[in-house]
């Protein structure tokens, strides 16, 4: 094997255990901030509390964002590394599913805590994803009522899911994964030195107060594509349909080749149509990433 190939081996070694060690770091400062988080009342304040008041809360409240960023991240760049190079043609399709539904389960995470801020920002992100639930026939607004509801109550159903359920399914659909690639103490100690000395030395970005006036409103880096396509699509289209239909291509992507085998294709048209898919899978994942960034550079 040559020098490259041991360096692309060694970091797809190396993701899944940091990331993992990053997931242990985020539980664990989450149990702390979890008894000082209120869901009602006026959360934004809450979460002021939090950071200035409470003994070293504003360190678990950067070492929990940065290390579930950390988390998702990797977790991401894993996924990738497998669609890349293919591997998910070595897994059951059942394994295949549950890694792909976690991970987005992840991004559901990290977008509920974004909400949990309390913040303009916070608000606005809950606020869409209430509409755009909103805008699905018939049962709109009833399966909006399971995520997210106005008033009082805004912030307590992202709480349970972000708190309690999203977890405790995400690492019951990871379980075999994270018995696989169960970070050591060397993955341990180096990813917690890492996120401490960031929990330590960056400070945290400003929190805007509910009642401020801010010319733009941006939501978490992942939505920021969704948020720019909002602007030109119905919301159904932009916020669901779209999505939904990456996600159903990632899931059946590993089937396309037993479907066609099944059917007795020749295995020429096998390949085509799975290398249909895999392309069709890199065109839209390069066209959200310049949505994205474009959102980054211009807004959203």
């Amino acid at each position: 094997m040559s020098s490259r190939g041991k360096i692309i081996n060694t970091i797809s070694l190396y993701l899944p255990r940091l990331g993992l060690s990053a997931l242990i770091l985020c539980l664990a400062s989450g149990i702390v901030l979890v008894f000082y988080y209120r869901p009602m009342g006026d959360v934004f304040r809450n979460v002021e509390e939090i950071t200035t008041l409470v003994p070293y809360g504003w360190f678990f409240r950067q070492l929990h964002y940065g290390a579930g960023q950390v988390f998702v991240i990797l977790m991401l760049l894993h996924t990738l590394d497998h669609f890349v190079r293919k591997r998910y043609r070595k897994y059951a399709l059942r394994v295949w599913i549950s890694l792909i539904v976690s991970l987005a389960l992840c991004f559901y995470t990290l977008f509920t805590g974004f909400i949990l801020k309390g913040d303009q920002e916070g608000r606005f992100a809950g606020h869409i994803f209430m509409n755009i639930l909103e805008t699905l026939p018939v049962a709109g607004g009833a399966i909006a009522g399971l995520f997210i509801v106005p008033g009082e109550s805004f912030f307590f159903l992202p709480y349970l899911y972000h708190c309690f359920f999203l977890p405790l399914l995400i690492i019951y659909l990871m379980r075999g994964h994270i018995r696989e690639w169960l970070p050591d103490q060397r993955f341990l100690l180096s990813g917690g030195i890492g996120l401490f000395l960031y929990a330590l030395f960056v400070k945290p970005g400003m929190d805007i107060p509910p009642e401020a006036s801010a010319a733009v409103v941006e939501g978490p880096w992942f939505f920021q594509g969704i948020q720019t396509l909002l602007k030109f699509l119905p919301p159904l289209l932009a916020g669901l349909i779209i999505p939904g239909f990456f996600i159903g291509c990632l899931l059946v992507l590993p089937a396309t080749g037993t479907a066609f085998r099944t059917l007795s294709f020749k295995r020429g048209v096998m390949n085509m149509g799975e290398n249909s898919l895999y392309g069709l899978l890199i065109i839209l994942v390069c066209l959200y990433g310049l949505l994205t960034l474009r959102a980054g550079i211009w807004g959203p």
